[in-house]
């Protein structure tokens, strides 16, 4: 957690001050921002660093590309938003769980066809024991 959060911090930053240069619409940047927030959610690997991080966007978000003026509103588009990061956030969270989830599963499905493959000669054969001459 102590990684996550600066991460996180970082990468809300980055995404609206990207999203500010790309876009002047307040549409498309708040795509940008939350999309930003679903992917380190994947990256991540933990629910309440995904979710810290959804909330400082939002506030960036919030307050610097919607409010230009740098102050925060709850107003009911401002809780919406802040749904829809928060909702992303955990979304990215999940699939990056089920990505996790099956890499590990191929990997346990390989070898445990490596052990069951009886065509491979065993590592050490010949090498605890050699071979007796007849």
């Amino acid at each position: 957690m102590e990684v996550l959060v600066p991460v996180g911090f970082v990468t809300a930053v980055g995404a609206c001050a990207v999203s500010a240069a790309a876009f002047s619409a307040m549409g498309p940047r708040v795509v940008l921002v939350a999309a930003a927030v679903g992917l380190f959610g994947a990256w991540a690997g933990s629910d309440v660093g995904a979710v810290l991080t959804g909330l400082m966007a939002w506030c960036f978000a919030t307050g610097f590309l919607v409010h230009t003026g740098g102050e925060l509103a709850f107003e009911r588009p401002d809780l919406d938003r802040l749904g829809v990061f928060l909702v992303v956030a955990v979304a990215g969270s999940v699939l990056g769980h089920l990505r996790r989830l099956c890499r590990a599963r191929r990997g346990r499905r390989r070898l445990m066809r490596a052990r069951g493959d009886v065509r491979r000669a065993p590592v050490l054969a010949g090498r605890v024991h050699p071979p007796q001459p007849r």
